[in-house]
């Protein structure tokens, strides 16, 4: 008998938390999608971060749309029985004062499928972002997460409440 989880909100921020991916679905000015996976860190308000270069397909996109919709789960679940998070967000550059902060927050995660050093992601940040300006800091803002349900036996979607 499979066990019920009571409490989706948790479950929710753990998927979060062991997940290092996280895949942007963003539109053109013409309305055609685009879909992006791109590494992420998050903050204690669940904000997500991703580094990413201003000329890329998905930036562009965003930058003519901060609206996006995006997806966080683990591939390696079996047929059926997967959680993930289907996620309503707003995109927008993370301001020049705040990129120190959101560096270190990248340099610190814990990344479940290997990890980047701190004095090596600070050195990338220095170099190329804050000098080199070939990469932007991101930050994705969680407007509505939903989840489906694992303890339905039918693919059941709920609002989740992450904050």
């Amino acid at each position: 008998m499979k066990k019920i989880i009571t409490d989706l909100d948790k479950l929710a921020k753990k998927i979060i938390e062991k997940n290092q991916y996280v895949s942007i679905a963003s539109t053109d000015k013409a309305g055609n999608p685009w879909i992006s996976p791109v590494v992420y860190s998050y903050d204690d308000n669940w904000n997500l971060y991703f580094v990413s270069m201003p000329t890329s397909k998905h930036c562009k996109n965003i930058k003519n749309n901060k609206d996006v919709a995006i997806a966080i789960f683990d591939s390696h679940q079996k047929s059926g029985e997967g959680v993930g998070l289907q996620i309503e967000a707003k995109i927008e550059l993370v301001k020049p004062n705040d990129l120190l902060s959101v560096a270190k927050i990248s340099a610190t995660r814990k990344y479940p499928c290997g990890g980047l050093d701190f004095k090596g992601t600070m050195n990338f940040i220095k170099s190329m972002i804050l000098k080199g300006k070939k990469y932007r800091i991101y930050k994705i803002i969680l407007k509505t997460v939903w989840m489906n349900n694992p303890n339905s036996k039918t693919d059941v979607r709920v609002k989740i409440n992450i904050n």
